[in-house]
Formats: C-alpha cells, sequence, structure tokens
C-alpha cells in the first residue's frame, strides 16, 4: 500500500518556529515530527508519496528518495488550497483499490494505533474523542462503527469524536471531486460526505496515542509526554 503524507503547509501558528524552518521538521526529544509520523507506518507500506510546498526542498533534503527502505516521491501544491487538492495530486502515482492518507504530517501518532488503521479491509478514519471537537472534522457514527456523517470544523458539533488525521481511502475517492470553499480550499470531509450520501461506506479505529501538534507551546508538552524528567 502507498501512503500519501501531506507536508505543504506554512505552520503559521507556530511561528516564528516556522520563518526558518517546515513545521514537520521542528523537533521533539531530538527528532523531527515528520520521522515520528513514518516511523508509525507499518511494514505493510511500501512507499510514501510527499506533498510539499512551503520550505518543500528542506524536506526533501531531510528525507531524500528513500526512507528505512520506503521509496518517497514528490509532488508539489503551489499554494495552499486545502488538504482535497493536495491528495489530488498524488492522484497518478497511486494504484490498487485503496491508500493511506495523513493529513498531517506533524501530529505524533501511536505505531499500534496506525498498524490497526491500516490492517483494516475497509475505508477507515483514525479517530479520538476531544472535550472541545469545534477545530478538528467531527464524526458521528452508528452503533457498527460505520461513520453516518463527517463535518469539517463545525460550530455546533454533533459529538465529541473527531478525526485526527490518518485515513485508508478508496481510490474511489478522486471520483468525488467537492467545490472550494469561500477560503478557496478543497476539504476532505467534503468528498467523504459525498460518496457516503452515494451509498459508501467508511469505518472508524481508536487512535492508540494521539499528541496534536498546533502551536509552538505543544512541542514542550509532546516532550513532557515522550520524554518526561526523572
Amino acid at each position: 500500500m502507498k501512503a500519501v503524507i501531506i507536508a505543504a503547509g506554512e505552520g503559521t501558528r507556530m511561528r516564528p518556529l516556522t520563518y526558518e524552518t517546515p513545521k514537520q521538521l521542528l523537533r521533539v526529544c531530538g527528532k523531527t515530527l515528520l520521522a515520528y509520523v513514518l516511523e508509525a507506518l507499518p511494514a505493510e507500506i511500501s512507499e510514501v508519496i510527499m506533498v510539499v510546498g512551503y520550505k518543500g526542498a528542506d524536506i526533501q533534503k531531510f528525507l531524500g528518495e528513500e526512507w528505512h527502505g520506503k521509496k518517497v516521491q514528490y509532488v508539489w501544491q503551489a499554494r495552499p488550497q486545502g488538504t482535497a487538492h493536495a491528495m489530488s495530486l498524488a492522484k497518478d502515482l497511486l494504484v490498487g483499490e485503496k491508500f493511506f492518507l495523513a493529513g498531517y504530517a506533524d501530529d505524533i501518532h501511536g505505531a499500534d494505533g496506525v498498524a490497526a488503521l491500516v490492517a483494516q479491509c475497509r475505508p477507515c478514519f483514525m479517530v479520538a474523542e476531544v472535550e472541545d471537537p469545534r477545530k478538528f472534522g467531527v464524526i458521528e457514527t452508528d452503533a457498527t462503527g460505520k461513520i453516518t456523517t463527517f463535518e469539517e470544523k463545525p460550530e455546533h458539533p454533533k459529538s465529541n469524536l473527531i478525526s485526527s488525521g490518518f485515513f485508508v481511502l478508496p481510490i474511489e475517492i478522486f471520483d468525488y471531486p467537492a467545490p472550494p470553499r469561500e477560503n478557496g480550499e478543497e476539504y476532505i470531509p467534503d468528498r467523504v460526505a459525498r460518496m457516503i450520501q452515494d451509498g459508501h461506506e467508511f469505518y472508524t479505529e481508536c487512535s492508540t496515542q494521539w499528541i496534536p501538534i498546533g502551536y509552538p507551546q505543544d512541542l514542550q508538552k509532546a516532550e513532557d509526554i515522550l520524554c518526561p524528567k526523572k
């Protein structure tokens, strides 16, 4: 299976740290955030497609053409146009029935949960529960764990269950383009919503560890979790 990793954003919330360094190459416990993402990928992932943009040459220099035996290819997003647009840039490099997508190349995930996600034989989202879901993609499921709704950053969330940004998606998602939002960006939830309406099924896998990195202070929080001082 191939993995698409989106690493094109400017990391504006992480400024001033990202003025000189792309967010994905900031470090926690001496290791880059991107390395945490890559090391969580199970053996089933044979190839990585990096979607880069802002300071993408730095990421390309860091990774090269191979990472621990996994081939690495690059596609470029010239300007921010959302995760769905970034994902679409990798379409011509994907084959088969499904692929892995890391919508954020800078959050830290537990490897066991990622392995369980990839092992699913059906389209699946990595999920977690949060106190305030309004800044995330919010998910509702039925009793079987099948996703019934997926809404990006709703003002009035219908649940506390959110997408933590890792997915196994069917190749058919490229047949369901969604119009850009008012900000000009295209979002994955809009495509998924159309697919659900058309009868496609998506399920969930709970994250075993998820440390979101959105602001500079989150780096220290991650250090405290992963490298606690004795």
